[in-house]
């Protein structure tokens, strides 16, 4: 090989069998006055087979529950209040590591360890104008109203192993209360 890199035996293979399965339920109520809204909950599994090693584990981004509810009250014509809640388990931490309390540990099983789950309360109002042959909404929004603090992964690779054999994840907090405000003008 003269010093060269070289690849033996074709490292890169997908080797993978697997599935997803899972399964959603919505109730639903409409109209186009008064009260409207729905309420979903979603179920799903994944598997994944490593051909070569036998190793069985979790997609990367299996949610297992995702709750959502939305409702919406029109006050008049023009104006409407809307309210939305969502809430999703934690997607595993990819790799081998599992979680003891707040700290993480490497383990034989891909993907043991879990982010905690998201939840986020986000309310809505909205009030148009009418004029001739155009319409101008105005919005104001409140996201996270209870300011959860949910964490996310921020890197493309989260996990750091150090030569003292402690582990790093990184993990940032989304946003907080995060208030907005619009103006839409539709011809």
């Amino acid at each position: 090989m003269a010093g060269r890199p070289a690849a033996l035996g074709l490292p890169y293979r997908n080797v993978l069998n697997g599935h997803a399965r899972g399964a959603e339920f919505t109730l639903q109520r409409r109209s186009a006055n008064r009260l409207t809204g729905w309420l979903s909950y979603a179920y799903s599994a994944t598997n994944y087979t490593d051909r070569v090693d036998g190793l069985q584990f979790v997609s990367n981004f299996d949610q297992r529950r995702t709750l959502t509810a939305f409702g919406s009250y029109r006050v008049c014509p023009t104006f409407d209040l809307s309210s939305q809640w969502r809430y999703g388990s934690g997607e595993p931490v990819a790799g081998f590591l599992d979680r003891q309390g707040e700290s993480l540990s490497l383990t034989a099983e891909r993907n043991a360890a879990r982010m905690p789950s998201y939840s986020r309360l986000d309310f809505r109002t909205n009030k148009a104008f009418l004029f001739r042959k155009w319409k101008l909404t105005l919005s104001a929004e409140v996201l996270n109203v209870l300011n959860r603090e949910n964490l996310t992964l921020v890197a493309t690779d989260p996990v750091r192993i150090y030569s003292t054999g402690r582990l790093a994840v990184s993990l940032d907090r989304s946003f907080g209360v995060l208030p907005s405000i619009a103006i839409a003008a539709s011809f």
